[in-house]
């Protein structure tokens, strides 16, 4: 995913769905100024998620950053001041359709 993260500036997050039975959590995007179709972060043997939303830089639903904080910690610093903490032995990265798209 390492390609990914650089390209995710701007990225505009659409949901964030987390299976607890499968320990599988999804980061759909909208798309992002390199990369214009939606996709999403799909992580597998999810031990931790941290989603906070306080904004204290105001409302927003764009990334900032992404930083891999070691082996399977990713940061989604997000424009709104939050950061999302993934943390998972997995991931793959994918072009989607939104959910209700034709």
């Amino acid at each position: 995913m390492t390609l990914a993260i650089r390209q995710m500036h701007d990225a505009t997050l659409v949901a964030i769905r987390f299976d607890w039975a499968t320990r599988t959590c999804t980061l759909e995007f909208a798309g992002a100024p390199d990369l214009l179709e939606p996709f999403a972060v799909v992580f597998s043997d999810v031990t931790e998620l941290v989603v906070p939303a306080h904004q204290a830089w105001g409302s927003s639903v764009s990334v900032l950053e992404v930083v891999e904080q070691g082996p399977g910690r990713y940061d989604f610093a997000m424009q709104s001041g939050d950061t999302i903490t993934v943390v998972a032995s997995n991931n793959s990265f994918k072009p989607t359709p939104l959910r209700g798209a034709a």
